[in-house]
């Protein structure tokens, strides 16, 4: 007998229904999560775009979760524009040490050091060890 349950009144099957919301709710988290990262770079939505070379209204749509598909190029750019990896992009990669001050400190340190161009790095890394290494006067 072919009356399948699965079947809604309007002739989409529930499956369907519940991947396309899935999807929905997924993209709406990813955009949050993005959105998220961005903010502890300090990074505008504009600077995003700059740095990754994309259109500003690419980062908006995905923000906001009216971004519906974006490809991996899309994802690989912004996820350098942020310098991070697309998997720690996703929603479930989602870390509470970056909610944290010193999280959001390293957060940031690590978008410059790496959008840095390579001759700076050496004179990067020289300040950096002298901050971490400076004497207090007591």
């Amino acid at each position: 007998m072919a009356n399948d349950l699965n079947q809604a009144p309007d002739g989409a099957d529930d499956d369907g229904m519940s991947r396309r919301h899935h999807e929905r709710s997924y993209m709406f988290e990813l955009g949050q999560r993005v959105r998220s990262l961005r903010e502890e770079r300090g990074l505008t939505q504009n600077a995003l775009a700059r740095a990754a070379g994309i259109a500003t209204d690419m980062v908006s749509r995905l923000e906001n979760g009216h971004y519906s598909s974006p490809g991996l190029r899309t994802l690989l750019r912004i996820a350098d524009g942020m310098g991070i990896s697309v998997g720690a992009m996703l929603p479930e990669a989602h870390e509470v040490s970056q909610t944290t001050p010193e999280g959001v400190a390293r957060a940031k340190l690590s978008t410059l050091v790496h959008r840095a161009r390579l001759e700076d790095l050496e004179l990067l890394g020289d300040l950096a060890y002298a901050v971490v290494h400076r004497r207090r006067p007591q």
